[in-house]
């Protein structure tokens, strides 16, 4: 098949034949057997069709996220969604569910994740984690198509449980990374990772437009479209799943286990090393990179969290207007990647880039989160979704670019790994500290800034 890629601000293209003893899919599914769904290589198809399922995992929790907060709201008296909620269940306010749930997620995988990162790097059991956690998650989900009044409360707790294993499932996908460019080479590389992105966000688009169709055609309220998304959810990442582990292949562990070491004890020491060597001989490059990947990435992660929130207790937003705005939102990414590469070219300067996407996003949350202060002012969130959109689809790219610059010739997908760690290691802290505000009468848009 044919690639195309950009080099030097010429277009170029690359045949890209299959390696031999490449995978076709099942009989049944014999349409997909062409050049948009295989690529050269099963690991890198297994990716593709991963990113495609995690698209629409994500976006389902905008729905499920509603109606848990909608039924922690009704288990106190308030029945009607844009009703002003006083009040207490399980010892904490409805409008801190959510961020809680994030808390959680986001300890038990600042824990576990070099734990699990060891599994993948000193064991053969890379591909059956992988396929045990993806079964669990989407099994996890099917349960709670059943959300309601009387279960709500365990969905939350199984909804913290299975933010964890997605990023397992993220991990064990990213560790196929290194396999797939030394597969294909460099420029194949660069053309496979922006369809990786072009799937994921189409899939989440698809998502999305399906559900909130749905809903207002039926006419659902905020419990039954997250039962509904749920279902469809299942249904959908649970094939795409399916199928990319179908693709991915069985990998021999990349390392060996000292004398006495257990997967406990290297999973920590294999971050301790990696930060210990980074900070040695790149304290002020990749070091001070890594750095703000930590603290940007967990303000950025935690903005779903917060914004769901934040629609649904301030602007009395239901389960699908609320995934309006982030249709919008993920709309408005394409101009604002766009721009980032404009900006980058302009400037030649991606760390730059960087600090002013950042002091846009930070100046765009103080106005957003102090006029929207109520459904009078509803329509206000429409430009902020734009504003949104711009400033994230600006983030991520420049944040890849940042990354392919800095990093050592040869080694950025050996540290893949690593940096997704980063990203994850505070994720807690920023829907603790809105919880913590919010459960002390603090208001809700200074907690959202």
């Amino acid at each position: 098949m044919n690639v195309t890629y950009q080099a030097d601000g010429n277009t170029k293209e690359e045949t890209a034949t299959l390696i031999e003893g490449t995978k076709k899919c099942p009989s049944v599914l014999g349409c997909c057997n062409n050049e948009l769904m295989l690529l050269q290589v099963d690991d890198a198809t297994g990716f593709q069709l991963m990113r495609m399922a995690n698209g629409m995992v994500i976006m389902s929790n905008i729905f499920l996220s509603t109606a848990l907060i909608t039924l922690a709201k009704r288990d106190i008296g308030c029945e009607d969604e844009d009703e002003n909620c006083e009040g207490s269940v399980y010892g904490f306010k409805p409008s801190s569910l959510i961020t809680l749930i994030a808390t959680v997620t986001g300890v038990l995988s600042a824990f576990f994740l070099p734990i699990m990162g060891a599994i993948v790097d000193y064991t053969k059991y890379r591909k059956t984690l992988g396929m045990v956690t993806t079964f669990t998650l989407v099994l996890i989900q099917g349960i709670q198509i059943g959300t309601v009044q009387q279960t709500w409360f365990v969905m939350s707790i199984l909804q913290a449980f299975n933010g964890f294993l997605y990023q397992v499932v993220t991990l064990c996908a990213y560790s196929y990374l290194p396999e797939i460019s030394r597969a294909v080479g460099e420029k194949v590389m660069t053309v496979y990772s922006g369809r990786f992105y072009q799937f994921m966000f189409g899939f989440e688009s698809f998502y999305l437009i399906v559900i909130i169709g749905l809903s207002l055609v039926i006419g659902l309220d905020s419990v039954e479209t997250g039962q509904l998304g749920q279902g469809i959810d299942v249904v959908g990442s649970g094939f795409f799943y399916a199928l990319a582990w179908y693709f991915y292949t069985h990998q021999e562990p990349k390392q060996v286990l000292s004398e006495g070491q257990s997967l406990i004890s290297a999973g920590f020491q294999q971050v301790f090393t990696t930060t210990k060597g980074i900070f040695s001989h790149y304290p002020t490059t990749i070091g001070w990179f890594y750095l703000g990947v930590v603290f940007s990435e967990a303000a950025v992660n935690s903005f779903t969290t917060v914004a769901v929130t934040y629609l649904a207790e301030v602007v009395n937003f239901d389960a699908t207007y609320t995934g309006i705005v982030f249709l919008i939102v993920l709309v408005s990414t394409i101009p604002g990647s766009i721009f980032a590469s404009w900006l980058m070219k302009k400037t030649a300067s991606p760390p730059l880039c960087m600090k002013l996407c950042l002091l846009t996003f930070i100046i765009i949350n103080f106005v957003a989160f102090l006029t929207l202060t109520g459904p009078e002012v509803a329509n206000l969130t429409w430009l902020y979704a734009v504003c949104w959109g711009l400033v994230m689809g600006w983030f991520y790219p420049t944040e890849l670019n940042l990354y392919s610059h800095l990093m050592p010739k040869g080694q950025e997908a050996e540290l893949a790994g690593f940096f997704l760690y980063c990203t994850q290691i505070l994720g807690w802290l920023p829907p603790l500290i809105f919880t913590i505000m919010n459960e002390n009468g603090v208001s809700l848009s200074w907690g959202g800034i």
